[in-house]
C-alpha cells in the first residue's frame, strides 16, 4: 500500500509506465548513490544513501536492488512490487535481475541539453558498460530525456494542488508587505519583511537558503540578479521584486513593481504607468494565446512583439519558463529561438504544465523598468491563472 506522503511519487509512477508503454521501451533504470541522481525526489519522494539501481517498468511493477541499510526505506514507500538487497556488492544481485528483465530498450537518465535529465553519473555509466560490456549496453540503451521531461513538466493533481498553496501564501505575503512597506526603508529591509512572512509561516525560500529574501531592486540602483542591497528608497523610486515561496517541496515564482509616489502625486508619472501597463499588455497576450500544442518560441514572439511595438528595448530573457520542485524546472521554455538553436524553446507546451509568465520592460540609465510575472496553468482551454495578477503599478505614499 502506497504511503499517504508518497502520493505525488506513485502518480508519477504510473504515468511513467504509460510512457515506457507509449515509447516502446521496456525498463528505465536509475542508478544513484548519495542522492546523485535529481530525479530521485520527483519519482521516488526518497533519497538513497548507498548505490541503488531502480527498475521502472512499462508493466507497472517496478523493482529496486539496494543495501540492506537502505531497504526499509524503499518498503516503506509502497511503490515497489519487489526490492531486493544486496551485501557486500551489487554487480551480481544486479546482473541477475537484468537477465530476468532482459530488456530489449532500456532508458537511461542521459542528456545533452538538460541537468535535470542528465542524473546518470559518468562512474556509474562506467560501471554498467563494464559489468554488460560496451556492445551489450550500446544496443539495449536509450536516453530517458523525453519521458523525464513529461514527467517533470506535467503536474499531477498533488502536484497542482501544491504549486497552488504556495502561490496563495506568495500572495498573501505580497499583500501583507506591500502594507508595511515605508519610503525610506532599504532593499534588505523591504527583503526582511518578506523572511518575517516565510518565518511566520514555517515556509522557506524556493530559490536559495531557505529564509534568503526575494530579490529586491531599486530601479536606480540597477536592476539585476542581485541579493537586496543597502540602498535606501526615496520618493520617486521604481521598486522590483521578485520572489519564489517553497511548499511541500513546490514552488510559486511571483514578481511584483512598486512606485513610492513624490509629494504632490496621487499616481505614478505618465511614463512609468505606459511602460507599465506595456508589460501587462505583453502578459495578456502570452496568457491569451499560450495554449496545448504551440510552441515555446511561439509565445515568446507574441510577447515580444507587444514590448518592442511600444518602442521599448527587446526582451532581455524569456517570455516565461517552468515551474514545479524548481523555479526555473526544465523543459519547454517560452524563449526566443537563437543559433545554434536551443532545443527547449522548440518544445510544445502540454495541458497539466504551469508556467511563469514575465515579458519585462528592461532600460538602462535608470528610465523605467517593470518586472510582473504571474503563474498559469495549462488546460485542454488555455492558461487557468494561479496567482492574483497584478493589473496595477502598486503606489506607496510617502511623507512629505
Amino acid at each position: 500500500m502506497v504511503q499517504e506522503q508518497y502520493r505525488i511519487a506513485k502518480e508519477k509512477l504510473d504515468h511513467a509506465a504509460t510512457l515506457l508503454e507509449k515509447a516502446g521501451v521496456d525498463s528505465w533504470l536509475v542508478l544513484t548513490r548519495e542522492g546523485s541522481d535529481p530525479s530521485m525526489p520527483l519519482l521516488f519522494g526518497i533519497r538513497s544513501f548507498h548505490t541503488a539501481a531502480i527498475f521502472i517498468n512499462r508493466n507497472g511493477r517496478h523493482k529496486v536492488i539496494s543495501t540492506v541499510s537502505d531497504k526499509g526505506n524503499y518498503e516503506g514507500t509502497g511503490l515497489f512490487a519487489e526490492v531486493i538487497p544486496y551485501y557486500s556488492s551489487l554487480d551480481g544481485v544486479f546482473i541477475q535481475e537484468l537477465e530476468k528483465l532482459a530488456p530489449q530498450k532500456l532508458a537511461l537518465n542521459i542528456s545533452s541539453h538538460d541537468h535535470l535529465c542528465d542524473g546518470l553519473t559518468l562512474g556509474l555509466y562506467l560501471w554498467l558498460e563494464e559489468l554488460l560490456g560496451k556492445e551489450r549496453l550500446q544496443a539495449i540503451e536509450v536516453s530517458s530525456e523525453e519521458i523525464l521531461k513529461e514527467l517533470r513538466s506535467v503536474k499531477s493533481p498533488a502536484e497542482i494542488a501544491c504549486i497552488q498553496q504556495a502561490i496563495d501564501y506568495t500572495i498573501e505575503i505580497y499583500e501583507e508587505v506591500f502594507s508595511q512597506i515605508v519610503c525610506g526603508m532599504t532593499e534588505i529591509e523591504i527583503g526582511e519583511l518578506f523572511v518575517q512572512g516565510m518565518k511566520k509561516r514555517g515556509l522557506s525560500n524556493g530559490l536559495g537558503h531557505p529564509h534568503d529574501p526575494p530579490l529586491v531592486c531599486t530601479v536606480r540602483n540597477g536592476l539585476a540578479h542581485r541579493k537586496p542591497g543597502d540602498h535606501k528608497t526615496i520618493p520617486g523610486d521604481i521598486v522590483i521584486i521578485d520572489f519564489s515561496l517553497k511548499y511541500k517541496e513546490y514552488v510559486s515564482d511571483i514578481a511584483r513593481t512598486v512606485y513610492l509616489l513624490q509629494p504632490g502625486e496621487t499616481e505614478a508619472p505618465e511614463e512609468i504607468r505606459r511602460a507599465f501597463q506595456t508589460a501587462i499588455e505583453a502578459i495578456t497576450t502570452a496568457i491569451d494565446f499560450i495554449r496545448p500544442g504551440v510552441k515555446g518560441y511561439e509565445v515568446d514572439t507574441k510577447a515580444r512583439q507587444v514590448i518592442e511595438a511600444a518602442g521599448y528595448p527587446t526582451i532581455r530573457h524569456s517570455t516565461g519558463h517552468q515551474v514545479g520542485r524548481e523555479t526555473h524546472d526544465g523543459g519547454t521554455t517560452l524563449g526566443p529561438r537563437r543559433t545554434p538553436p536551443r532545443p527547449a524553446v522548440e518544445g510544445i507546451v502540454q495541458a497539466g504544465e504551469i508556467y511563469a509568465i514575465e515579458p519585462t520592460v528592461i532600460q538602462d540609465d535608470g528610465l523605467p523598468c517593470i518586472l510582473v510575472e504571474e503563474n498559469v496553468l495549462i488546460t485542454d482551454q488555455g492558461a487557468k491563472i494561479l496567482s492574483k495578477r497584478q493589473v496595477e503599478l502598486v503606489t506607496i505614499a510617502c511623507e512629505s
